[in-house]
């Protein structure tokens, strides 16, 4: 339903002219501009102080005006002079609104152009029309290699694989594509130069999607171009500017370089405004004008700094100096004068001034509670008001009719919102986000958060989408040369490289790839021993992660039989203590919850955000969980911000339903009050009463919570440890919540153990869990991951670089202009007031506190909240920020000496930010006066590169990972992990809960199996080494006894979906892996047929059955004391060798007659 009526209700006579200044508050901004643009049919393009207002206008016109058009004109996360690029997605963006602007600046419709005043005042680059979007049409012809120097010179990278926009991959007849303004990246498939199917696919799985697509339209994925002016001009600028040749020859050469568009002044031909694309028809708004002048002139002078900050080093000792000005942002009256030409100019502001036409509207007041918004309601009708309250869900909706009905305030819940009545207050589901009063037409509007009196976030329709998992999933064998690898039999090795063999048997050959892995030597002064491990073996190899070079094991030596051992018997115990506490929980008795309830789903239906797979998965495994008589012992895993909190609201609100009690516990004070303000808005409207129980309540209110919880009047309690003291009682827990567990000291975790006796458990934990330890507890400790990130969070945006006080201030100021805060980290204690002193002289007008770990407890508490509280601008603090610390509106961290950092403590710190829609910024600064050493240069230059999360944190992410498992597991295993990899010590844990569980294991066997047979990925096929590697990974781990042909149909389906059709060799790969399967299964270690002589081994034969035996294999003998079954090599009826099918088919046979297994 739209709320498109209630624009006609608005009784205000259109003003003759919008060119003027017009008064009224910021909440009826939005109500005005649709009544305009209904009444005047006219074009308007409104300017706003940043892009959260254009959001909020873009989703009251979607509800007010659902005809009109409304196109958002982005602005660029990078400042003009920053040496960083804006990213693919927003350029794609901004090309399309441009282009839209233009074709719609040619009807006579009305529509609405949104942008804010950064994006208005930013020059553009000029002939940006000229590059419309290429289309690409299913069934129509295209020269591939062409296609590919098209996307290059729009800017599109090209790589192996593509996981994010604006890169493309080409494999034989497919090109994999993710254009800058698609949902999902798209890979098309050619017949020759027949474009003969488009479909889209998942970045994760880089699997197809079943939804085919018949046209798509390709934006830049850059503004400056690199056409060939631009490329000569790039060659000429070479010589001038010594510092800047290695970017200057790369755009000469047509390759686009990180920041490369803080020299489009000097690039590109020419730069214009942005009121160059506006029709002369339309009419530019400026909402709140003083508001965007401040904003105009911060913008400015930030600008200014980063010019400085980021250019002059670049300079220095050119022979002439470069001038970026034509980049700069227009001044404010510049715009106003530019914008006024040939079109209307009106003014929408929030302050009264002399002159400005007061538009008779007024905000709606706040209440605190229902009573007295009910009596003012009441007053209003009275008077013959319009009333309407809207609402975000239909649940809500019919419970604010129940609250007017019982104040004797007639209501009527509406489906279709007709002409308002003053005899009934009308409610409705919509999104409006303030409400307000018109006193002349006698109309009043309240949205749910202004009648309940509980503040809500407001999230606009536009943003509820479906988050798009991107993997945090690592390539399992994403190997270089020199990495450290754990052979299950072998030992540690050092990975030299992928080598390709060929042996031959008569006229027949047998290629296959292997990894060359390097042990220690056998002796002193001998050389390295190696191994070459088929590629079908590499279920036995993972990748060395535990810690820092480990010891080169020795082959067929005794010391990893050592460590392996050492390691099992830890893991043994582990599982005996595992296994304990589950049969003690099976044996308790819990409470079972009845099913969701209709106020459960009216919750639910609330939520203002999609949720997540993921997020739904583990809400549906928590409330069966509870729903069981058997008490819930629950972990949930996932970063701050991946929708933890959310299943907690939704498994308390379930307990609170049954009439138990809830309790949460937490280890700080901020997140005591972060979760109350949590709970509070999702509960709001419903009889729940929820307490803090932390230092910042006083004695007086901790005495009535406590009391509350011991008769039941409060349902919910949330706290820090101070709610495992003895003065604490509840009538009835049913349900404790445990934040971040591993934070409580031992002494807490005894008294934790009294509070969850017999009840529901849920511990949450933003350090990840590994996948494999997830798999190898199932049953035991049930485990849940949110591995989805939000939907609207960007990368990061990384900068590394010595450190510069002017780059410090001019990255301080630019979060500032955005309101935002900041996170210094300078880890010395004893300099960190120093430190602080110097940001204030550098940024006066920032207000800075300080924080680290020798601080009392309740004083780097009581920072940490005034910070989250904004009474701070900038935090200088230690690494203790590094977890459990969530301040959305902090956007920008530096972190001072980051060359003394590890990359997972790097990671962790990063993480910090980019928790809201805002683009964060990431500044690593080293020390300028010293030489970076080479680990120090590579740790950064992976933390820069990586500002997403992907294959190239992977030690970062496994380190995490140790963490989490040490966290679970106790972190006295840290030594066993080091000594035999955490790979292999996770599946060994898996197998020893799966022998206490009494189940079959299943470890990975070393079967040698030799085939003359050409079984292999050819690079013809899959160019790329890490791909390569990647196929043969999955192949292997499905050539276990377990697993089964259709799996292998299935990789093999992938293979063609990703690579094109399969070539003979892949598809003798599969059958090869169909038949290691099933020698798996029949315990065969050794199978070869590269001699005169087939060989199999071990073998089991009666002695009765041998000589039925051998009158069907002629030749066939049978070692009894080696267990060794040999038999003549195979050969056609006219003595020539087998094609590779009838081999395969003869080993079937073979199978059938002495095993009597044939699976084929």
């Amino acid at each position: 339903m739209t709320l498109h009526p209630l624009v006609s209700e608005v009784g205000q006579p259109h003003p003759k002219s919008l060119a003027a200044a017009f008064f009224a508050p910021v909440e009826a901004h939005g109500i005005i501009l649709n009544k305009w643009l209904s009444d005047s049919r006219e074009p308007l393009a409104v300017i706003t102080a940043s892009s959260r207002q254009s959001n909020e206008i873009a989703a009251i016109t979607a509800e007010l005006n659902p005809g009109i058009e409304v196109v958002e004109f982005p602005s660029w996360e990078t400042l003009p002079h920053e040496r960083l690029s804006p990213s693919a997605e927003t350029v794609g963006r901004r090309l399309r609104a441009l282009h839209r602007i233009l074709e719609l600046g040619k009807t006579s419709q009305p529509y609405l152009i949104l942008m804010s005043i950064r994006a208005a005042l930013q020059p553009v680059v000029g002939g940006l029309e000229d590059h419309p979007p290429f289309n690409l049409i299913r069934g129509k012809d295209y020269l591939l290699p062409e296609l590919g120097l098209k996307l290059i010179e729009l800017g599109y990278l090209r790589v192996d694989m593509v996981v994010k926009r604006g890169e493309f991959a080409i494999r034989g007849g497919i090109l994999d594509v993710f254009p800058t303004t698609s949902e999902h990246a798209l890979r098309l498939e050619f017949f020759g130069d027949e474009l003969e199917d488009i479909r889209e696919f998942s970045v994760a799985d880089q699997r197809s999607i079943a939804s085919q697509v018949d046209a798509i339209e390709i934006y830049a994925a850059k503004e400056l171009l690199i056409t060939p002016a631009v490329a000569a001009k790039a060659r000429e600028m070479a010589s001038e500017f010594p510092n800047l040749t290695q970017m200057l020859e790369k755009i000469s050469n047509g390759i686009v370089v990180e920041g490369m568009e803080s020299l489009a002044p000097v690039l590109a031909s020419k730069l214009g405004p942005i009121t160059d694309y506006l029709s002369e028809k339309v009419t530019v708004v400026l909402q709140d004008p003083a508001k965007i002048q401040a904003r105009a002139e911060n913008l400015i002078q930030t600008n200014q700094e980063f010019l400085h900050a980021a250019w002059d080093a670049a300079i220095t000792g050119s022979q002439a100096p470069i001038d970026l000005s034509g980049g700069n942002f227009y001044d404010f009256d510049t715009f106003k004068s530019l914008a006024a030409k040939k079109r209307s100019l009106a003014e929408l502001s929030t302050l009264q001034s002399e002159g400005a036409i007061d538009l008779g509207f007024k905000e709606a007041p706040k209440f605190s509670a229902e009573q007295s918004v009910t009596d003012w309601l009441a007053d209003l009708k009275t008077q013959q008001y319009r009333i309407l309250i809207t609402a975000l869900g239909h649940g809500t909706a019919e419970r604010i009719v129940e609250v007017l009905e019982k104040a004797d305030l007639p209501a009527i819940l509406t489906q279709s919102l007709g002409k308002l009545s003053p005899d009934h207050i009308t409610v409705a589901v919509g999104a409006l986000q303030h409400g307000f009063a018109h006193q002349a037409s006698k109309l009043l509007t309240l949205t749910e958060s202004e009648f309940f009196g509980i503040a809500s976030t407001y999230v606009a329709p536009g943003e509820r989408k479906l988050a798009r998992r991107r993997g945090q999933q690592v390539d399992p064998l994403s190997l270089k040369q020199g990495d450290y690898v754990v052979h299950e039999i072998h030992g540690i090795g050092r990975f030299k490289e992928l080598i390709q063999r060929t042996t031959t048997l008569g006229n027949r050959k047998n290629s296959r790839e292997y990894l060359l892995i390097e042990y220690a030597p056998p002796k002193r002064g001998y050389p390295a021993d190696t191994l070459f491990v088929p590629t079908d073996q590499l279920d036995l190899l993972t990748k060395y992660v535990g810690g820092e070079a480990p010891v080169l094991s020795k082959m067929g030596g005794t010391d990893w039989a050592r460590v392996k051992g050492n390691a099992r018997k830890a893991v043994r115990k582990i599982a005996i203590d595992l296994v304990k506490l589950y049969s003690a929980r099976m044996k308790s008795q819990g409470y079972a919850f009845g099913p969701d309830t209709p106020w459960q789903h009216e919750l639910e239906e609330a939520f203002a955000f999609q949720e997540t797979p993921d997020q739904l998965t583990t809400i549906d495994e928590v409330k069966r969980d509870m729903e069981k008589p058997i008490p819930m012992d629950r972990l949930l895993a996932g970063d701050v911000g991946y929708g933890k909190t959310e299943v907690a609201v939704r498994a308390a609100f379930k307990a609170i339903q049954d009439g138990k009690q809830v309790a949460m516990l937490v280890p700080t004070t901020l997140l005591v009050r972060q979760h109350l303000d949590t709970f509070l808005a999702r509960f709001s409207g419903f009889p729940i009463t929820a307490k803090p129980i932390s230092r910042f309540q006083s004695d007086k209110e901790i005495k009535e919570t406590l009391r509350g919880l011991e008769n039941g009047g409060v349902d919910m309690v949330i706290g820090t440890h101070r709610l495992l003291g003895q003065s604490v009682k509840f009538k009835d827990l049913g349900l404790v919540i445990i934040d971040e567990e591993q934070r409580f000291g031992v002494e807490h975790k005894e008294k934790l153990k009294d509070l969850k006796h017999n009840v529901d458990v849920l511990a949450m934990s933003a350090t990840p869990i590994p996948r494999t330890l997830e798999m190898a507890v199932t049953g035991i400790r049930e485990m849940s991951t949110l591995a989805t990130p939000p939907e609207e969070r960007h990368p990061i945006l990384t900068y590394i670089g010595g450190y510069s006080e002017q780059q410090v201030a001019a990255a301080i100021r630019r979060e500032l202009i955005r309101e935002g805060q900041v996170f210094f980290v300078h880890n010395r204690v004893a300099t960190i007031d120093k430190v602080a002193a110097d940001i204030a002289k550098l940024v006066p007008e920032a207000r800075i506190a300080v924080a680290h770990g020798q601080m009392a407890e309740h004083q780097l508490e009581q920072v940490v909240v005034d910070f989250w509280e904004r009474k701070f601008d900038v935090l200088v603090s230690t690494t203790i920020i590094e977890t459990g610390i969530d301040i959305p509106n902090a956007n920008t961290l530096i972190v001072d000496r980051a060359e003394a950092f590890g990359l997972s403590q790097l990671h962790q710190i990063r993480g910090r930010v980019g928790r809201s829609r805002e683009r964060a910024y990431a500044y690593f600064f080293y020390d300028p006066s010293k030489t970076l050493s080479e680990t120090a240069h590579d740790r950064l230059a992976t933390i820069a590169t990586n500002n997403e999360l992907g294959s190239g944190m992977q030690v970062a992410m496994k380190d995490l990972e140790i963490r989490g498992a040490g966290n679970l597991l106790g972190g006295e295993q840290s030594g066993h992990i080091a000594g035999v990899g955490f790979d292999l010590y996770l599946r060994m844990i898996g197998e020893a809960v799966s022998e206490f569980k009494g189940e079959e294991i299943s470890s990975p066997a070393e079967l040698k199996l030799e085939l003359p047979l050409d079984a292999r990925i050819p690079p013809e096929y899959v160019d790329s080494e890490r791909l390569r590697l990647e196929a043969y990974h999955k192949l292997s781990s499905e050539s276990s006894a377990k697993s089964d042909r259709g799996r292998l149909d299935a990789i093999l389906s992938e293979l063609e979906d990703r690579y094109g059709k399969a070539p003979q060799p892949v598809k003798t790969l599969i059958e090869v892996t169909h038949l290691r399967q099933q020698a798996n299964r029949l315990g065969l270690k050794d199978v070869n047929l590269l001699g005169l002589q087939a060989k199999f081994a071990p073998v089991e034969i009666e002695d009765s059955e041998l000589v039925a035996l051998s009158h069907k294999i002629p030749g066939l003998r049978y070692l009894k004391t080696s267990k060794l079954l040999t038999l003549p090599s195979p050969s056609s009826s006219v003595g020539e060798s087998l094609s590779d099918q009838e081999l395969i088919d003869w080993m079937w046979k073979i199978f059938q007659i002495v095993f009597a297994k044939g699976e084929k």
